[in-house]
């Protein structure tokens, strides 16, 4: 795996080296830095003022903590500030918006393990998001909102790229998943009994990387690589933004990472929920 510092404005074939499987880390991107105070200022305003973020899940009732992270998730998501940051951001690193489409930025909020680790704050076991459905173009970006120890992060395990993982992605339906499932969220208080497709046996996590960053430095790669959430065990609550790309002439000519294991029968049943970054118009798919 390559690690680019610092380059996705200045490499003219990103999106190529995202498809082999390299890694950007980006600590500079206005945009980047934008969307995490704008996070922050959600997580003040969903909290009645309180700004002692991190410390949340020590104030409060698990019950009153979900609720009001539902709301702040769901105010977040579907702001019209947060598509004029991904504009921006495509700006930024000089893309030409007309080329691109994008998912809304997810907020995710990662307490103490042991108070809370299913519904809106499920720790994701290790996963490819192709197996839930997403396309082999799509290109993640991530970032924590404050300063976070490899304790608390992201993990990517490269070593897996292009080695295959029997999963249960082939069991699982992405429509079912947004019809039905998704906002159950809210009522997995003690355990995720929601389907996920998962591993089906052990990962060696010997090549797992973990990168602990600051606010806004952020980390942009295949959605094809295996990843997940690392069990946050510290007393410090995990605040992070992703947001998703994909390139329309690579989406409708089928380019894109190597898809080594992916099995969903429904790719493609998000595309509702995808905008056009030059005009957040609704992708509508491809016309036959």
């Amino acid at each position: 795996m390559n690690l680019y510092l610092n380059q996705l404005a200045k490499t003219a074939d990103f999106k190529e080296a995202i498809y082999r499987g390299s890694v950007f880390l980006d600590t500079q991107l206005n945009t980047a830095k934008e969307l995490c105070g704008f996070a922050k200022e959600s997580i003040t305003a969903a909290f009645d003022g309180e700004t002692n973020h991190q410390a949340l899940h020590r104030m409060m009732p698990v019950e009153e903590f979900v609720a009001r992270v539902t709301r702040l998730k769901g105010q977040f998501t579907n702001s019209q500030r947060v598509k004029d940051l991904i504009l921006g951001f495509i700006h930024e690193i000089n893309l030409d918006p007309r080329e691109y489409i994008f998912d809304v930025p997810r907020l995710r909020v990662v307490p103490n393990y042991d108070y809370l680790h299913a519904g809106v704050s499920y720790a994701y076991k290790p996963h490819r998001d192709s197996w839930y459905g997403s396309v082999d173009c799509q290109i993640n970006t991530w970032m924590p909102v404050y300063t976070i120890s490899p304790d608390q992060t992201m993990m990517i395990n490269p070593g897996y790229f292009e080695k295959p993982v029997p999963n249960t992605s082939s069991e699982w339906s992405l429509n079912d998943w947004i019809n039905n499932q998704r906002h159950k969220a809210k009522d997995n208080l003690t355990e995720e009994v929601r389907v996920h497709p998962v591993p089906l046996g052990e990962i060696d996590d010997s090549a797992e990387i973990r990168i602990a960053g600051n606010s806004g430095e952020m980390l942009t790669f295949s959605g094809s690589h295996l990843h997940g959430t690392v069990a946050n065990h510290t007393e410090h609550t995990r605040f992070s933004v992703d947001f998703r790309l994909m390139h329309l002439d690579d989406l409708q000519h089928h380019r894109g990472a190597p898809n080594v294991d992916s099995a969903c029968p429904d790719v493609g049943a998000g595309f509702k929920d995808y905008f056009h970054a030059h005009d957040f118009s609704n992708f509508q798919g491809f016309k036959p």
